[in-house]
């Protein structure tokens, strides 16, 4: 496999990437933050049936998008693992270089646009 090797363009491309990850851990924590309050206010047994509803509702929207968040989270990663070990921008399937466009777009990707619509269609 090969990676990327224009230098200039893969620093932009880490930077991304280290942003990305810095602005998604912000986001989770605050995130669970606001679920642990919203808990706290509900056990200490403050409005009505409906308020307590509401309330469940809302963490259970929380979590959710905190889990994708967190798997965002692992996906930005790796991507940080492999540009550090050089590896960022070889396709996983064909050992090609992913397009730099498709890096800034999405600097996780592992695959290059053909061999992603394979794997796309074998899930």
């Amino acid at each position: 496999m090969t990676a990327v090797t224009d230098g200039l363009d893969m620093a932009a491309i880490g930077l991304l990437l280290r942003q990305r990850h810095a602005e998604t851990t912000g986001q989770v924590g605050r995130l669970q933050a606001q679920a642990a309050s919203m808990r706290g206010s509900h056990y200490a047994g403050s409005g009505d049936a409906a308020d307590a509803g509401t309330v469940a509702l809302e963490a259970a929207e929380q979590t959710m998008v905190t889990m994708a968040l967190q798997e965002q989270l692992v996906r930005l990663q790796a991507a940080i693992d492999r540009l550090d070990s050089g590896t960022l921008g070889a396709c996983g399937r064909c050992g090609e270089q992913v397009p730099l466009t498709r890096l800034q777009v999405m600097p996780w990707a592992t695959h290059c646009v053909p061999c992603q619509s394979i794997v796309d269609r074998h899930r």
